[in-house]
């Protein structure tokens, strides 16, 4: 039995170890014979079998662990681990076997495809040169077809008209006569042989004009009639799955028709224009070649307009910038024979390197020191096709302008064209333009920091310009240092410099920007022809440079180059700055300064014409897009303005510089998109346009002696050092820019304090004491000051309705006319409001309660806001215009809502026609407060910088700035709609997130009165020297910090008015409501002042500080924090002016509260 049981357990350890053993042998064979280099091509398949089975098995088979080794242990340690490794071995040769065989499949298909590839485009160059060249070249024989026949009738015409006049006029014999008639007949050939065959090449040139306007409206047709309507991807694609799942045999079944399509049944409108851009790019080449001379510069300015030119036409035009058709080597030859300076060159390479519109390029040696030069040499057809180009031109611009006046303009632009192109024609003037650019660029060098940006590291490059050697130039021939470089749009060159092409491209608007803003010559031709790149930086000697670093840009061809009059580049560089930082006013400044007369006033419109102008660069298509949907909006704009008023600028002040100013910048931008590049463009030329200002005499000081405070005497030196302290904070914060403090007690001064810079492009410049600041509303005070001087000599009262007496124009009648009824017939409440308007008092104007806070003058513009009489006229009925009506929108007394520049025109046509009423006399605003108030104020006062009108050149006047951005934002989203993208979002702060709905609805109300009008938001309107002197009694005074001190001292003290005046005029009237935003902080508080609502007088407000009692100071606070204030009890005045204008109303709380600790009111 123990036999038996012993066997039975023996046999199945035994038939396991030969299992294992036979297993790994098996294995193991199996791999080497498939390993096995000898093994025939017949049995690929049974080894791809095997391979299958020993990934499939390979899974299953595992290496005898230790614990296996013990329990069997008729198997030797020594025969296990060998039978392992055997089986480790195994696993590694199937994974080897495996990658070998995917890497030998990834070859074999990738050399599939290039195979069929090549293939593919051996096909594709057999269907271009049938479809496209072939239907080029046809175009381009009908062409010629169309000229000669043309050319031919014409000369007919002549022969038949020249032959009659010599029958009717001559008396000669007959063989005199027909003498004449050949003579005739042949001085059009002659002429025609002489000059390069400009004749037959006018008959030309309007066959192509001809066949390429037909050829475009018979595409416009196509598109109309062939193409898909729309594409919608996701049906094609559900259509192509339907296809994939279909066989063949069953399209032809019925009901399947809708899923087949014919060749060309998806085709699209795009499709049909870009088979079109393909071949009159290739016709528009051919046709470039014959031509020559202006139409070859046109060309080269279209192929690198890549941001807007179907690339197609880039493509091939491209290759006209530097291939274009060369003269022979004889001709060249003889130039240089008869300058006299072939003798000069020990070597002349016959083949020029490049060859454009004017001139082509030889290399050469000099014989006096080896120095590799170029000869530039003009085409000797180049003089006369061109003069009979701009000849042309300029007779195709004075017929447009006869036929549309509005486009007279295009003769100017034309003529200063054929100007610039003439100097292109003497090459003497090259010289001089190459030498001013090389001392332009070496002024660069001193005082630029030549880095440009690659990611986030800062990368230097260099310029070079080739050096003339002038005394080999003449007119038609120049001699000038070779320059190394590839073409700026060469990738390979890009690659060598190891840097971004954003690096590159941001270099090259470096370069120009500083020749346009701050020297006084640019290129006007940068195409990629004209730019070469190439690695590592100049050194001293121009003839080598240091490549372990940087780049260096080349710049080439300065024949067309522009050098612009001192006012010109100002203006230029005021445009640019203005377009950067959304500035209307300096932007109205540079029409002024270029010289540009509008007939419109549309400083949005403008503004977003100038930034489009100098726009983001982006790729091509983002580019082409962004063009075309601009196109659009401009054309539908046109067509809703006037016939005059689609073109804004006069005609006849339109500067010829503006035209190569936006050429230039075109042509720049066009090299972006050919590079492929996304770049801030405004955000790279504007410290070069600040530049170029900061070094003009436009923002320099007005006044040159020493500033008044060295000598003043200063009554409390401790309270000086306090404000000082607070200001310097604040100025380090960056909360104030430029500020003046003045304290005035009993007639004598505590403490006058100036810190900062005058602002703006003004900021290299300190403050003075008597630099006066714009106000904004502190004016309101001093308009007040004048009213109630007149109530007090009797000119009228504080409660008398306007209307009756002193300003019958503001609401004539007592009903509403009917034309007022029939303009508004909309309009709510319209009989009622008009009663609302009849019972306005003075006293309604002067606590804020008319109702009329929201209106301005329906015809307000920069040059109007200059003019008060103009706007108080705003405010009257007129008959002729009764849509533009000024109703209270609420009833006069009943609600208090801050009149932020309604107040002083209200008060100023209360003034004006008072006056009237005791003098019969019409005087202007001003003429009357220096009639009235003037000769109240003593000399001091005039001379610290007082000037309630308006500014004038006496004093230095402070620029404003600002840190609102809703005008930012309103003027991004009109330029983002008009080009087709989604418009911004405006982020709100939180002093804006957290105003009532009541309070955002009013500030609709006042957006929706001042439509079109947005300018009036952006403080910084009040820089411009429209309104730098404009009387605006609302906000538009300037002042001084003493000056406005000065004025409540001697007015609070009776020297103005009254003090019994000064006691009604000072005592709470009423609580202010909305719209306090627009307001200056007159709650001085370190506590919590949301909600707390101002308090009015008679035209003052009355200033809560804390630990004073309400009623103790009064006086009137602007927006960014400038005011002016008077402690009664104290008989303290105080005078704060700010420059910057932020969102916050409580920016002059610590000067304050300093002042009132220091004081103890």
């Amino acid at each position: 039995m123990f036999r038996k049981n012993s066997a039975a357990r023996s046999l199945p350890e035994s038939n396991e170890k030969t299992g294992l053993l036979n297993a790994v042998t098996s294995k193991d064979e199996e791999c080497k014979s498939i390993s096995s280099p000898k093994k025939s091509k017949a049995s690929f398949f049974d080894l791809h079998k095997k391979s299958k089975n020993l990934e499939s098995s390979g899974n299953d088979i595992a290496p005898p662990s230790l614990s296996s080794v013990k329990k069997k242990n008729h198997l030797s340690r020594r025969d296990l681990m060998k039978a392992a490794e055997k089986f480790v071995k195994l696993q590694e040769n199937f994974q080897d076997l495996k990658s070998d065989q995917d890497h030998d499949t990834t070859i074999a298909t990738v050399q599939r495809l290039r195979a069929e590839n090549s293939v593919l485009f051996s096909r594709c160059r057999k269907l271009e040169a049938q479809n496209i060249i072939a239907a080029a070249q046809m175009i381009d024989c009908v062409t010629m077809m169309i000229g000669m026949v043309t050319a031919v009738v014409c000369y007919g015409l002549y022969i038949k008209v020249m032959w009659w006049g010599v029958d009717y006029y001559s008396h000669h014999t007959s063989a005199v006569s027909w003498f004449l008639k050949v003579l005739i007949a042949t001085m059009p050939y002659i002429y025609n042989r002489r000059n390069y065959g400009v004749t037959y090449r006018r008959f030309h040139v309007f066959a192509v004009a001809f066949v390429m306007i037909g050829r475009i409206k018979l595409v416009r047709w196509r598109a109309n009639r062939f193409s898909k309507p729309f594409s919608d991807s996701s049906k094609d694609e559900e259509l192509d799955n339907q296809r994939s799942n279909i066989d063949l045999s069953t399209l032809r079944e019925e009901g399947s028709a809708s899923l087949s399509q014919h060749f060309g049944d998806g085709i699209t409108e795009d499709d049909i224009w870009e088979s079109n851009y393909e071949i009159n790019a290739r016709f528009l080449y051919s046709s470039v070649l014959r031509l020559r001379g202006l139409w070859t510069k046109t060309a080269q300015y279209m192929a690198s307009r890549a941001d807007f030119v179907p690339i197609a036409y880039v493509r091939e035009l491209s290759k006209l910038q530097d291939e274009a058709p060369d003269s022979p080597w004889t001709e060249v030859e003889r130039m240089l024979l008869d300058a006299g300076i072939l003798d000069h060159f020990s070597f002349v390479e016959k083949t020029p390197i490049a060859s454009a519109s004017i001139g082509q390029v030889h290399v050469a040696t000099l014989k006096t020191n080896n120095e590799k030069v170029v000869i530039k040499c003009q085409h000797p057809h180049a003089q006369t096709l061109l003069s009979d180009d701009f000849i042309s031109l300029r007779i195709i611009a004075k017929i447009v302008g006869f036929l549309e006046p509005e486009y007279k303009f295009m003769e100017i632009l034309m003529k200063e064209w054929a100007d610039e192109a003439k100097k292109e024609l003497d090459f003497r003037i090259e010289v001089d333009n190459l030498q001013l650019a090389n001392t332009s660029i070496q002024n660069m060098n001193a005082s630029s920091s030549m880095m440009t940006t690659n990611s986030n590291e800062s990368v230097p490059f260099s310029v070079e310009i080739p050096h003339p050697m002038k005394y080999l130039c003449s007119k038609r021939v120049l001699v000038m240092t070779f320059c190394e470089g590839k073409r700026i749009d060469n990738v390979n060159e890009i690659e060598k410099c190891k840097v971004l092409k954003e690096s590159i491209m941001n270099a090259v608007a470096q370069i120009f920007a500083y020749m346009m803003y701050v020297s006084d010559i640019f290129n006007g031709d940068p195409h990629p022809g004209n730019i070469f790149i190439r690695p590592g930086l100049m050194s001293g000697d121009r003839t080598s440079s240091n490549e372990e670093q940087g780049f260096t840009i080349v710049l080439l061809d300065w024949g067309l180059a522009k050098r612009l009059p001192s006012t010109k580049r100002i203006g230029f560089s005021q445009m640019t700055y203005a377009a950067s930082t959304f500035d209307y006013g300096l932007m109205l400044d540079a029409f002024s300064t270029l010289g540009l007369k509008l007939k419109r006033e549309n400083v949005a419109e403008d503004m977003e014409g100038v930034r489009f102008a100098l726009r983001d660069m982006v790729p091509r298509e983002t580019a082409r897009k962004r063009i075309k949907s601009k196109m659009k909006t401009d054309i539908a704009r046109a067509r809703m303005k006037k016939k005059g008023e689609r073109v804004p600028i006069e005609s006849k002040s339109y500067p010829g510089e503006f035209f190569f100013f936006i050429r230039t910048n075109e042509l720049l931008h066009g090299l972006g998109s050919r590079l492929g590049v996304t770049m801030n463009y405004l955000d790279v030329i504007k410290p070069f346009a600040e530049k170029g200002l900061n070094a003009s005499l436009t923002y320099m000081p007005v006044l040159s002696h020493k500033d008044p405070i060295h000598s003043e005497l200063i009554g409390d030196d401790i309270l000086k050092e306090k404000v000082d302290a607070v200001l310097n904070r604040m100025q380090k914060d960056g909360i104030i820019n430029g500020a003046q403090v003045c304290v005035i007690q009993n007639d004598k001064v505590l403490t006058h304090n100036v810190c900062g810079n005058m602002g703006s492009l003004k900021n290299h410049l300190p403050v003075r004491s008597d630099t006066v600041f714009l106000g904004f509303s502190v004016t309101k005070a001093v308009t007040a000051a004048l009213a109630a001087k007149m109530v007090e000599d009797g000119y009228m009262t504080f409660d008398e309705p306007i209307c009756q007496r002193i300003w019958p124009e503001f609401a004539p009648s007592d009903a509403p006319p009917p034309e007022l009824l029939q303009a508004l017939d909309g309009e709510h409440n319209l009989e009622t409001r008009w009663r609302w308007k009849r019972s306005i008092t003075l006293r309604h104007i002067l606590t804020h309660t008319t109702g009329l806070w929201y209106a301005v003058p329906s015809d307000l513009s920069v040059k109007t806001l200059s003019s008060c009489e103009h706007c108080v006229r705003g405010f009257e009925y007129n008959p002729a215009k009764p849509g533009d009506t000024l109703l209270p929108i609420s009833e006069p007394g009943t609600e208090c809502t801050y009149q932020y520049l309604s107040f002083g025109w209200l008060v100023a046509g209360c003034v004006i026609g008072a006056y009237y009423c005791r003098h019969g006399e019409r005087k202007t605003y001003q003429e009357i407060y220096g009639a009235i108030v003037s000769p109240l104020h003593s000399t001091e006062l005039r001379e610290a910088g007082f000037k309630p009108c308006g500014g004038d050149n006496t004093h230095d006047a402070a620029h404003v700035e600002t840190d609102v951005d809703l005008v930012r934002f309103m003027q991004m989203k009109r330029e983002a709609e008009a080009m087709g993208e989604n418009t911004p979002e405006y982020s709100m702060d939180t002093d804006e997130a957290n105003r009532t709905l009541h309070d955002l609805e009013m500030r609709n109300v006042l957006l929706k009165g001042i439509e079109g009008r947005e300018f009036i938001l952006d403080p910084r309107i009040w820089n411009s020297g429209d309104v730098m002197s404009a009387n605006v009694p609302a906000a538009g005074g300037r002042f001084s910090a003493k000056g406005i001190a000065l004025f409540y001292h001697e007015l609070a003290n009776g020297k103005i008015v009254s003090r019994e005046m000064v006691r009604q005029i000072s005592s709470i009237s009423v609580k202010g409501g909305k719209l306090q935003q627009l307001q200056g902080g007159t709650v001085i508080s370190n506590g919590d002042i949301e909600g707390q609502k101002s308090l009015f007088g008679l035209g003052f407000q009355i200033i809560s500080v804390d630990n004073v009692n309400d009623g103790d100071i009064f006086g009137h606070a602007g927006v960014g924090g400038s005011v002016g204030l008077h402690h009664i009890g104290n008989n303290t005045s105080v005078g704060i002016m700010l420059n910057k204008v932020g969102p916050k109303r409580e920016t002059v709380k610590d000067i304050i509260l300093t002042i009132s600790s220091h004081l103890t009111w």
